[in-house]
C-alpha cells in the first residue's frame, strides 16, 4: 500500500486500503461511508470513496504507521534521542541475523506493537485504551509493552526489530571481543563430548581471570558464536563418526533379489528379566536376560529361523541356522549378511571367509558353518545397523512382544533412561512364557501387511508363498548328511605324542589318530551336547578318522587294565604286519607290477592298448558342501568290522603280490 503523504497532513485512503487496515471487506467499508460512520469521508471526482486516516479507529491508524515507519509522526523528546554509530548499527543487525526465524518473526510483530503504541500516544489516546487495544491485537500485557518501549526508547524506528529480537543493550552490547587464548579455551571446553556450553563458558571465564585474558563476551554471545560453527563439524567432534552418519545420505535399496538369495542374521539381548526353573538355558533358578539370534529372508521379510539362549555365542548362531533349515526344508541361501560380533566371527561359523579383524585366510583354516556349505559371507560396516534389515525386524518384534502387559515389571527398556520405574529383577517372568509369546507375535508378524520395498502391502507369508511358487525360481537344498554335519561344532586340535587330543578338557584317541603326524593343522567336529559321542578329525575339507573319548579308569581296575593291554597288543601287531608288507612291496617294480595286479583284480579299468590304469570318474553335485560329510548312523562296532574286513582284503592282495614276485624271481 503506497499513499502520497507529507508530514503534518492527514492521509486519505481508498476503501480497499481502509478495508486492509480494518480486516473487513471493501464493500463493508463503502457501506459504512455511506452511513457516515467515518467522519470527513467523501467521494472524489471519479466517484470512489476517500477516507481520512484520522477517521479510522486508533489501532487501524497504528497499523498504517507501522507499515510506513519512515513517516511515523511524533517521536522522542530531544533529550531522549539516542543515535547508533555505523559500527554499532552493523553489529546490532549481525546480532539480529544470528537469531532464529521464530525470534525474528516475533521481533517484527513486537515492533509493530510499539509503532501502534507510539501512534496512539501521539493521538492523545488514553493509555489504558491503548493498552487494551494492544493486548487484544498482539497479546502483550502491560508490563511487556512497557519493557519493549524502554528497549527502543530514543532509537530510530528502523532499528526496532533488531533491538527487540534479544537481550541487546545498546552501544555497549557485543563490544567485548574474544581474546585469542580465551576463544581457544572456550572451543576446547565446549567441544568436549557431553559438556554443556554454559559449563564451558563458566570455566573459560575463570581461566580468563586467572591468566589475564580480560573480560570475555556474555554467555548469550558465546552461545551464539558457538552456534555459528558448522554443525556437522561440531557433531563429529562431540559425538563421533556414528552420529555424523545420520546427516549423510543413505541408500534406498530395491529388494529385487530372488527368494532365498540373501539371508540376514543378527543377535540381540531381549529387554526382559526372565528366570529359568529347569535350567534350560542357564543354571537352574537363575534370573537373567535372554539372547536371541534371528535369520530373516530378505525378499519376503520372513523370519525363517531363530534361537534363544543365555549367551550370544557360536552355538546360538548354529542353533538359529538349524532352525532355519528346519523351517525351509533344508534350503540354504546363496549369501548371508552377518553382524560383526565375535559369535559370528568364530571360525566354526565363518572360518575360511575374509573378515576385517582376522586378516588373511590361512590355508589350513577350519571351514566354517557357512563357507563349508558354499554360502557367501558378507559383513556390514561397523556400527552401521541400516545395512542389516534384520535390525528393523528386531525393533518390530520388541514392540510387539516385550511390551505386552504380561511382562510388566520384567520389562527393563533398551537403555537406563528408558527403564520403567516399576522394573525389578524380582518380577522376572518364566522363560516358557517368553517362548510362547514370542512364537505368537512372530506368527502375527508373518501375517501383517508390510509397506517395505517390493512388498505391495502384503504380509511376509503371502510374499514368501508367491515367490516360492514363482516360475523359474531355483533354491539350493542340502542333503540330510550335510544337515547332520551342520549340527556339529568344530574346533582346532593338536595331536600329541601319544596320539591324543583334547576338546574342552576331554581326551580322545583312536588308531586313526595314531597314524597322523603330531602337531597342529587339524580340527575336530563334535557333538556340542554330548562329548561322549564319536569325534571326527579333519584336515582342511578331508575327513581323516574318527576318535572316541578316553574314559577315566579306576586305579585298581584289573579287568580294564587287561583290556587296554590287549587292545595295545592288537594295535601293535597290526602295525607290524602292515610295515612288513610295505617293506616287501617297496622292492618291486611298482608301476608295471601294480598295473598287472590291477588287470587281474579289475580288468575293466585297464587301457587295452597301453596297459595303464585309467583315472576314476568324478561325480559333481551342485548342492554338495566343501567338507566331507560324517558317517551315517551305523554303529561303531559295525564300522569297526567293516574297516577290519577292508584292511584284511587289502593285506591279502599285498601278500599275494609279494608272493607272486617271489615266485617270479625263482624263490629268491
Amino acid at each position: 500500500m503506497t499513499v502520497s503523504y507529507r508530514k503534518g497532513t492527514d492521509p486519505e485512503l481508498t476503501s480497499d486500503e481502509a478495508a486492509d487496515l480494518l480486516c473487513i471487506s471493501g464493500q463493508a467499508v463503502r457501506a459504512s461511508c455511506a452511513e457516515s460512520r467515518y467522519p470527513a469521508a467523501h467521494k472524489d471526482p471519479s466517484g470512489s470513496w476517500r477516507i481520512p486516516l484520522s477517521s479510522l479507529p486508533a489501532l487501524a491508524q497504528a497499523k498504517y504507521w507501522a507499515q510506513n515507519m519512515n513517516i511515523a509522526p511524533g517521536g522522542w523528546l530531544e533529550e531522549d534521542r539516542r543515535e547508533l554509530s555505523e559500527d554499532a548499527a552493523e553489529k546490532l543487525w549481525e546480532f539480529f541475523e544470528g537469531a532464529t526465524l521464530k525470534r525474528k518473526a516475533q521481533a517484527y510483530k513486537d515492533a509493530e506493537a510499539c509503532h501502534a503504541w507510539q501512534i496512539m500516544a501521539a493521538k492523545d489516546i488514553h493509555y489504558q485504551v491503548a493498552l487494551d487495544e494492544i493486548k487484544k491485537e498482539f497479546g502483550l500485557p502491560k508490563s511487556t509493552v512497557y519493557d519493549k518501549i524502554n528497549r527502543i526508547k530514543g532509537y530510530d524506528p528502523q532499528h526496532w526489530p533488531a533491538l527487540l529480537v534479544g537481550q541487546w543493550k545498546g552501544e555497549n552490547a557485543r563490544q567485548v571481543e574474544w581474546h585469542a587464548e580465551a576463544w581457544k579455551s572456550f572451543l576446547r571446553e565446549s567441544l568436549t563430548p557431553n559438556r554443556p556450553i554454559k559449563t564451558a563458558w563458566n570455566r573459560t571465564k575463570r581461566l580468563a581471570a586467572q591468566n589475564g585474558w580480560g573480560a570475555i563476551p556474555s554467555y548469550d554471545t558465546a552461545k551464539n558464536d558457538f552456534r555459528k560453527l558448522d554443525h556437522d563439524v561440531v557433531t563429529f567432534i562431540k559425538e563421533g563418526e556414528t552420529a555424523l552418519k545420520v546427516k549423510s545420505p543413505t541408500a534406498i535399496r530395491e529388494y529385487d533379489m530372488a527368494v532365498h538369495d540373501i539371508w540376514s542374521l543378527d543377535g540381540r539381548r531381549k529387554d526382559l528379566f526372565v528366570y529359568d526353573h529347569k535350567g534350560k538355558y542357564v543354571k537352574k533358578r537363575t534370573v537373567f536376560r535372554l539372547y536371541i539370534v534371528a535369520i530373516e529372508e530378505l525378499r519376503s521379510r520372513m523370519l525363517v529361523g531363530y534361537a534363544l539362549g543365555g549367551a550370544l555365542d557360536a552355538d546360538l548362531v548354529r542353533a538359529a541356522f538349524l532352525d532355519a533349515l528346519k523351517t525351509t526344508g533344508r534350503i540354504i541361501p546363496r549369501e548371508i549378511q552377518m553382524d560383526n560380533g565375535m559369535e559370528n566371527a568364530a571360525k566354526e561359523i565363518s572360518g575360511g571367509a575374509p573378515w576385517r579383524r582376522r586378516g588373511k585366510v590361512l590355508a589350513d583354516e577350519i571351514p566354517g558353518l557357512f563357507p563349508m556349505n558354499n554360502i557367501a559371507v558378507t559383513w556390514p560396516g561397523v556400527a552401521h545397523g541400516q545395512a542389516k534389515p534384520v535390525e528393523r525386524l528386531f525393533g518390530t518384534l520388541a514392540q510387539m512382544a516385550e511390551t505386552r502387559p504380561e511382562f510388566r515389571g520384567a520389562y527393563c527398556g533398551n537403555s537406563p533412561e528408558m527403564r520403567p520405574e516399576e522394573c525389578d529383577a524380582s518380577k522376572a517372568v518364566p522363560v516358557e512364557l517368553v517362548e510362547q509369546i514370542l512364537a505368537e507375535e512372530i506368527a502375527a508378524y508373518h501375517r501383517t501387511p508390510h509397506r517395505g520395498n517390493g512388498m505391495d502391502d502384503k504380509s511376509p507369508m503371502q510374499v514368501y508363498v508367491e515367490q516360492m511358487n514363482k516360475p523359474g525360481v531355483v533354491c539350493r537344498k542340502i542333503t540330510p548328511a550335510e544337515l547332520r554335519l551342520c549340527a556339529y561344532s568344530a574346533t582346532a586340535i593338536t595331536i600329541r605324542k601319544d596320539a591324543t587330543f583334547t576338546i574342552m578338557g576331554a581326551a580322545y584317541w583312536s588308531e586313526g589318530t595314531a597314524k597322523l603326524a603330531q602337531g597342529k593343522g587339524y580340527y575336530a567336529r563334535y557333538n556340542p551336547h554330548n562329548l561322549s559321542d564319536p569325534v571326527y578329525v579333519y584336515h582342511k575339507e578331508k575327513l581323516l578318522c574318527e576318535a572316541k573319548k578316553k574314559e577315566l579308569t579306576s586305579f585298581n581296575d584289573k579287568a580294564e587294565g587287561k583290556a587296554i593291554m590287549k587292545a595295545r597288543a592288537t594295535y601293535t601287531k597290526a602295525v607290524k604286519t602292515s610295515a612288513k608288507a610295505l617293506q616287501a612291496l617297496s622292492g618291486s617294480d611298482s608301476r608295471e607290477y601294480l598295473n598287472a595286479l590291477a588287470a587281474q583284480i579289475s580288468p575293466e579299468i585297464v587301457d587295452k592298448e597301453t596297459g595303464e590304469v585309467l583315472p576314476g570318474a568324478k561325480v559333481l553335485e551342485i548342492t554338495r558342501g566343501k567338507v566331507d560329510t560324517l558317517p551315517d548312523g551305523t554303529s561303531a562296532k559295525e564300522l569297526e568290522r567293516e574297516k577290519i574286513a577292508r584292511l584284511a582284503e587289502e593285506f591279502e592282495q599285498v601278500v599275494a603280490a609279494a608272493s607272486k614276485k617271489h615266485k617270479a624271481n625263482g624263490g629268491k
